[in-house]
This record gives C-alpha cells, sequence and structure tokens, in this order.
C-alpha cells in the first residue's frame, strides 16, 4: 500500500483507474453493476464496499477481486511474471519451429 493508503482507499483508487481507462463514468459503472452512484463515489473515496458491492462492480468492470485490492507493486511483479512466462513460451515454439524445419529438411 502506498504510504497512508489503506486497503478501502486502494480498492477506489483501483476502481476510478479502470474505469477510467475503461471510460466509464460512474454513473455508467452504476447501470451496469445494479450498485448506487452515491456508492460508487464512496467507494472512489476509500469507503470499503460490502463484499456484495465488490462482486457487483469487479463484474461490471470484468475484473477479478485480487485486481481491485491488488497495489503498483503487485501489478509490476505480476507484469514481470507475464513477461517471463511468455519469452519462455514464445522461446519453445521458435525452438519447436526449428527442429520441425529441420525434420523436413533431412527427408
Amino acid at each position: 500500500m502506498g504510504k497512508n493508503e489503506n486497503l478501502g482507499q486502494r480498492v477506489g483508487n483501483n476502481v476510478r483507474k479502470l474505469r477510467n481507462e475503461k471510460h466509464i463514468t460512474q454513473e455508467k459503472l452504476s447501470e451496469r453493476s445494479g450498485v448506487s452512484i452515491n456508492t460508487i463515489r464512496n467507494m472512489e473515496k476509500g469507503r470499503w464496499p460490502s463484499a456484495r458491492t465488490l462482486e457487483l462492480v469487479c463484474d461490471a468492470l470484468n475484473v477479478e477481486a485480487k485486481i481491485l485490492l491488488s497495489s503498483e507493486k503487485d501489478e509490476l511483479y505480476l507484469r514481470e511474471e507475464v513477461e517471463t512466462k511468455l519469452k519462455a513460451a514464445v522461446d519453445s515454439i521458435l525452438t519447436d519451429a526449428k527442429l520441425n524445419n529441420n525434420h523436413f529438411k533431412s527427408e
């Protein structure tokens, strides 16, 4: 968490960030989730939501709850992990392609 950021503030910041990235207004998020506009505003101000509200907002944003609960540090770690796995997969595909290409040349 940030220096003075509590978990409610983290969730609120992440909701706002995701909502803005997806070009969704608070009103539209309220409509999509079935959660009142005041609850959305309060979440973004750092008020901790109920479990049901969190679930509805996650569904409306098409994310898992762990995304709303994560910090930037978590995101950097996950990004590095994905990049490492992606590089390994690409290397494996290229190696397989090279082996298959050599196999066809010898026939």
